[in-house]
């Protein structure tokens, strides 16, 4: 966590951008106003309790607070796990709209995966070749990675971490699961049924997680947690290993939801924005 003068000067910035005053931030926590005062001035260092009540009044938590290095700093711009308040809203708009764009690409790519992959099986060539296999994966990391961008995004601006460490998670999983796929893409290392259980189990992990990060997700009503009922059952179909055949084209269905959800989160910032 951070230390002073930089946590007063943290509490200061997520203050003004919540458009609170000091008085109006104690009357939510209970504090007084020269309690504020002092850790905003960097003179005294509070006890958690105290930040976690400053910190919940003010919507966020000790998350906001962890110092980043220079890398995590650079990855958390990029991710867009920081608004850059300065920037138009359309910006934002334009994010979530590559994001659902980004979710139709990265379907049409994971049919073709599945198709060429079928083809290999029956006769023991890819359809496009090697070189057209490994370009698949490489397209299905770069469009996941732009479409899960965009529930980092959705994390931020409904206030729920834990969908912003899911959308990680599953990023994470998809580039592993690929990475396999263009690195030993005969099966020369890894035997396809060691790779179809490692990859069952890292998917069925990140399934139960973004699941249930839907699931908790606050603003979205009845689409985001029917979603995350969905995807905790896909999840558990993915750690079995053996209904992982019945969750894999389950899951391009689950996607689409991920689309609605992406719509839906643009079309209520649209409205509170009007």
């Amino acid at each position: 966590m951070m230390k002073q003068p930089e946590l007063g000067q943290k509490i200061l910035e997520l203050r003004q951008q919540k458009g609170l005053t000091q008085e109006e931030l104690v009357a939510q926590c209970n504090i007084s106003v020269r309690t504020i005062q002092r850790i905003e001035a960097g003179e005294t260092m509070p006890r958690v309790y105290t930040i976690k009540t400053i910190l919940s009044a003010l919507d966020r938590d000790l998350d906001d607070l962890q110092e980043d290095t220079i890398f995590e700093a650079k990855v958390k711009k990029a991710m867009l796990f920081e608004i850059d308040e300065s920037k138009d809203v359309s910006y934002l708009f334009k994010q979530l709209h590559i994001g659902w764009i980004a979710g139709i690409l990265s379907m049409i790519v994971f049919i073709f995966q599945i198709f060429d992959t079928y083809h290999y099986e029956t006769e023991n060539v890819y359809f496009a070749g090697d070189t057209g296999f490994r370009l698949l994966a490489l397209f299905a990391i770069i469009f996941f990675i732009f479409h899960m961008r965009a529930f980092i995004l959705i994390g931020n601006l409904f206030k729920a971490s834990i969908l912003k460490a899911a959308a990680l998670v599953f990023i994470t999983v998809e580039i592993i699961a690929n990475l396999i796929t263009i690195i030993d893409v005969h099966g020369t290392y890894i035997s396809d049924i060691a790779y179809g259980i490692i990859t069952s189990v890292l998917y069925g992990v990140a399934f139960l997680v973004f699941g249930y990060a839907l699931y908790k997700l606050k603003g979205l009503g009845a689409l985001s947690q029917g979603t995350g009922i969905g995807y905790i059952i896909l999840g558990v179909f993915f750690c079995t290993i053996i209904l992982a055949i019945v969750a894999l084209p389950l899951s391009i269905v689950a996607q689409v939801f991920n689309i609605l959800i992406t719509l839906k989160a643009i079309d209520m910032i649209k409205k509170q924005v009007g």
